[in-house]
């Protein structure tokens, strides 16, 4: 049951205009925005969304994957429910459209400070390095992203050093490797390292049984010294 009134969807214009987001998108961002606010937050699953927007589930991911490496929107689990709010913060960006207003949308000087005595420059630098820090996770699924997250957070608090970009990549790369592109074994692996507090990941080597030689191999062994 949503906790809202609904009356339709009104697009704000920061949204609107983003040059970075296709239509789907500023739809979606809407939509989040529509619920966020007092307390509230856009709780519906990527299979209502399916059925509402009639848009693939990968697209759905992938959107808001999007969304939250650009700032825009926060996601969190309380252990039963996805809640998704937009973000104020990341309706800062330089639009490429005129419009008739005196003052153009968010026209940011370049070394000022605005009512609130933030200096503009130092957001929008913050927000430009945020963009380029991207990092591709090896397996799509919602289930690595959430204990990668889990696995960094858990390093945090135990207060080992925070991966760099390229270490993290280099973590990434090397964890695809030594499980054969395997997504549950990874998974396990650092559920493994989180649970023994280990400082690393070592994914548990997949050992072959060895089988017996059969009657006719061993024949042809004893015969030609071969198998």
């Amino acid at each position: 049951m949503e906790n809202r009134e609904f009356k339709g969807v009104w697009i704000d214009k920061n949204i609107w205009l983003h040059p970075e987001l296709t239509l789907i998108e500023k739809a979606l961002l809407a939509e989040i925005d529509s619920f966020t606010g007092a307390n509230k937050a856009f709780f519906k699953s990527n299979e209502t969304i399916q059925t509402e927007y009639k848009i693939s589930r990968p697209t759905i991911s992938k959107s808001f994957k999007k969304l939250e490496k650009l700032g825009l929107i926060k996601i969190r689990f309380d252990g039963r429910v996805r809640k998704i709010t937009y973000q104020a913060e990341g309706k800062i960006f330089k639009s490429s459209r005129k419009e008739n207003d005196t003052q153009p949308v968010n026209n940011l000087p370049t070394a000022s400070k605005n009512e609130t005595g933030i200096n503009t420059k130092e957001i929008k630098d913050k927000i430009t390095i945020k963009k380029q820090e991207t990092i591709i996770l090896p397996w799509e699924s919602k289930t690595f992203e959430n204990i990668w997250n889990e696995w960094k957070q858990d390093r945090k608090e135990r207060k080992i050093t925070s991966y760099t970009i390229r270490g993290e990549k280099a973590a990434l790369h090397k964890l695809y490797n030594d499980t054969n592109g395997n997504e549950q074994h990874a998974i396990e692996a650092i559920g493994q390292s989180i649970a023994n507090q280990w400082r690393g990941i070592f994914p548990k080597e997949k050992k072959t049984r060895a089988t017996n030689p059969s009657k006719e191999q061993l024949t042809n062994y004893l015969k030609t010294g071969d198998i």
